[in-house]
């Protein structure tokens, strides 16, 4: 009974104790334990009747203060009774439908062991067997409907039809909402799988990266890389100045578009804050791929969100055969907010396709998305929900994201990036309604705004920045937020650099995609929004490539003549000067943005480290160069980023390396 301490009440004498002790339990403590604002609080008034999801509680001999609480929640929530009961983590959810099967005087299937499939029964959607409250199955040979009343007039109307046909009472049994669902899923893993990862590529083609591996796409990556290389080559001679002029323009841009952005100082966001009556429901995704050793870190925090957990759902999404994550989740995830999906095996194995095939058991009007490693602020949700409340048609709400480790080289500088990142390119250019790449955690959307657009790519391996393009692509902005949630930095050079091959192959996808000719249904950027993107991610990825061309050209000059020869006409004069000019600008923006990035994040120990930023640049042109071979032989390869290897986290102690050292629940 997981431990709850609560048992059937009856006329024996051990149901009369459990019973006295559930009261105990329902009451007093109960009730210190629930936070109930002073905006939420009612005059108290005579007890209204219990609703019917948990009157039969009280028949079942549980004494009423737990179930009144739960009421009483229930009607300042604008939720129900059994979720708030649920929500106090006094009950236990099997002992829940349990009872109600035996107040109905009908049976109780507590395991989808126990029943058969029902001939000929089709396979559903993954949407549909989320949100299923009955389903049709074979016991001991008989059919029999397995059902899940999960509100008060749901119960109240079968046990009025009970009443009324006595027969039906050997035809219907009571099932928990996730045996119901894990029937249906059964019947439907290899249809559910195709769904969750062709649905954008079959809907909107032109807007998936799914083509990114095809051959065109290949000789067009490739003959772009063969335009930069020649025409870094071929700059400092007259054949080739006046393409150099023509990117150094570009780059000039660029860098200028980034400097603007580094002295910006938007205004900041503070909505007034939400009643718990009007806070929407909400979900979070947390996509897991051997993560057993954060599981015990990553459930303390999730559970510490300040979010009334009546209207708060967390999806724990891993991966079949992950057998150390999912004995992990078993073990620390009792929570009733939190509830594991078991994500169909299938290829590409990425985190956008365990997304979309989430996004199906989502009840929230929002969701979220955070990582295995990830330690939200507790107001995080309340603050987003805020938003959206005052900005309807707003398509995203980006929080801060801000490592908390720093032992090492790596991590710092991984540290300062994040900072300049997050702290004052990202708002700044949400003020400006400009498209934003995302990070892939902490970013808040709509449900029907996810949906309206396709979701995530799973053939995309940075679904962020994708999906942020997109939204502006469909005409949503994006909105920035000043709670935070920070994160585990790399900690050694082959984790720093999988993850940043990944982060620039996903670039390199998400460019081919936005330029690509707009299909049916599918808006194209507008002009502005095109050239913001190439400041962001197009110079990006370019810079990282003719980054190291352009150092080794200087270094083989200098070798050759000592010094930096006068230009051979005034066209090569000026590609000199100009790209001096970009160079200067470049490590003087990048620096102003480090700076404010690592006061706004209260590191100013940090700011030693920002003239290495350019020795920084340099390990990421390697990781660019190793990127664009990677897309054109395995685009959609996801490396996985390790985590749990940092031991210097400040924002609260770390879990033990190995979940199975915790003690069972």
């Amino acid at each position: 009974m997981g431990g709850s301490g609560l048992a059937i009440g009856g006329a024996s004498e051990s149901g009369r104790a459990a019973a006295s002790g559930i009261g105990r339990l329902g009451s007093e403590p109960a009730a210190r334990r629930v936070r109930l604002p002073s905006r939420d609080q009612e005059p108290l008034q005579s007890p209204a009747p219990l609703p019917a999801d948990v009157a039969f509680l009280a028949r079942a001999g549980i004494q009423p203060g737990v179930l009144l609480l739960a009421a009483r929640l229930a009607r300042l929530r604008r939720t129900s009774a059994r979720r708030e009961l649920f929500a106090l983590r006094s009950f236990d959810p099997a002992l829940y439908w349990r009872l109600l099967a035996r107040d109905l005087g009908i049976a109780f299937v507590s395991d989808a062991a126990e029943v058969g499939p029902y001939p000929g029964a089709r396979p559903v959607e993954a949407r549909i067997a989320a949100r299923a409250e009955r389903v049709l199955v074979i016991k001991d040979g008989a059919s029999l409907l397995l059902v899940a009343p999960t509100d008060a007039a749901k119960v109240a109307d079968l046990a009025a039809r009970l009443r009324a046909v006595p027969e039906l009472r050997a035809r219907i049994a009571i099932a928990a909402p996730e045996t119901i669902r894990k029937i249906l899923l059964s019947r439907s893993a290899e249809a559910l799988s195709y769904a969750a990862t062709h649905r954008l590529a079959r809907a909107a083609p032109t807007a998936s990266a799914m083509q990114t591996g095809s051959r065109p796409a290949r000789i067009a990556v490739g003959g772009s890389a063969a335009f930069f290389v020649a025409a870094a080559a071929f700059s400092p001679f007259p054949s080739g100045a006046l393409v150099g002029l023509c990117l150094c323009a570009f780059f000039f841009l660029a860098i200028l578009f980034k400097g603007v952005a580094a002295l910006a100082r938007p205004a900041r966001l503070e909505p007034p804050p939400l009643r718990d009556a009007d806070l929407p429901p909400y979900t979070v995704l947390v996509p897991l791929h051997r993560e057993a050793a954060v599981m015990p870190d990553l459930v303390r925090h999730l559970a510490a969100i300040d979010y009334p957990a009546s209207k708060l759902q967390c999806l724990l999404l891993i991966e079949r055969g992950d057998e150390e994550t999912l004995e992990a989740a078993a073990r620390h995830a009792h929570d009733p907010r939190f509830q594991v999906v078991v994500v169909p095996t299938g290829a590409p194995r990425t985190k956008p396709r365990a997304l979309v095939y989430g996004l199906s058991f989502a009840a929230g009007r929002y969701c979220v998305v955070f990582d295995a490693e990830d330690r939200p602020e507790p107001d995080q949700l309340r603050k987003a929900a805020a938003l959206f409340a005052v900005d309807p048609e707003l398509g995203c709400v980006q929080a801060r994201l801000t490592t908390d480790n720093t032992e090492n080289l790596v991590s710092a500088l991984f540290a300062i990036e994040y900072a300049a990142n997050f702290d004052v390119l990202l708002p700044a250019l949400a003020a400006w309604r400009m498209p934003i790449p995302l990070g892939g955690t902490s970013n808040h959307f709509p449900m029907r705004v996810l949906k309206r657009i396709g979701a995530w790519d799973p053939f995309n391996v940075t679904e962020d920045a994708d999906l942020g393009l997109r939204l502006a692509r469909f005409g949503y902005h994006t909105k920035t937020i000043a709670s935070r949630t920070f994160e585990e930095a790399p900690v050694g050079r082959r984790q720093w650099m999988a993850q940043r091959r990944r982060w620039l192959k996903g670039w390199m996808q998400t460019l081919l995609v936005a330029f690509r000719p707009a299909g049916p249904g599918v808006p194209r950027l507008t002009f502005s929004d095109a050239l913001a993107v190439m400041a962001i991610l197009g110079t990006g990825v370019a810079g990282f490539l003719v980054y190291p061309l352009v150092l080794a050209m200087l270094a083989i000059v200098f070798l050759l003549f000592g010094e930096i020869p006068p230009p051979e006409t005034p066209l090569v004069g000026a590609l000199m000067g100009f790209s001096l000019l970009n160079g200067i600008l470049l490590v003087v923006f990048s620096a102003v943005m480090a700076v404010r990035g690592l006061l706004a994040i209260r590191r100013p120990d940090l700011m030693p480290l920002v003239p290495l930023l350019p020795l920084y640049w340099l390990a990421m042109s390697l990781a660019a160069w190793q990127a664009l071979f990677q897309l054109l032989r395995t685009p959609f390869l996801w490396e996985k980023t390790e985590h749990g290897l940092s031991r210097a986290r400040r924002t609260g102690s770390h879990p033990a390396r190995s979940a199975a050292a915790a003690p069972p629940r």
